[in-house]
């Protein structure tokens, strides 16, 4: 499989899961083991997601896994500093794992979108 397939696929999925765990956020305090609220699912999930498909739309995928992988490592930074942590968990409900979970798909969103690039 081509990296620029793979990358396209990843952009779907990240979509599809935020557009999905965002719809279940919105009824739940939590989705499997991770936290969340409804400011959580309107924002960081449904909202991202929505625009996901919307840059999909327009075949765009590489751009939304960068943007996307770059605002899970944010969030992910966030996360792990003491100062902020605190924060993200009253205003996000974002817990460690939910750390940890936006740590690895900015990894994973980084590699794709580098691995696409470079063979363009």
């Amino acid at each position: 499989m081509a990296a620029r397939d793979l990358l396209r696929y990843w952009a779907w999925l990240v979509s599809g899961f935020l557009v999905i765990v965002g719809a279940i956020g919105l009824v739940t305090e939590k989705v499997g083991p991770l936290p969340t609220n409804r400011v959580h699912a309107l924002g960081t999930n449904l909202a991202v997601g929505l625009v996901g498909f919307a840059f999909a739309r327009f075949s765009r995928e590489d751009v939304f896994v960068l943007l996307a992988g770059l605002g899970m490592l944010v969030l992910a930074l966030l996360g792990f500093v003491p100062a902020t942590h605190t924060w993200l968990y009253q205003t996000l409900n974002m817990d460690r794992a939910e750390t940890y979970f936006q740590l690895a798909g900015g990894v994973v969103s980084l590699a794709l979108w580098a691995s696409a690039r470079k063979r363009a």
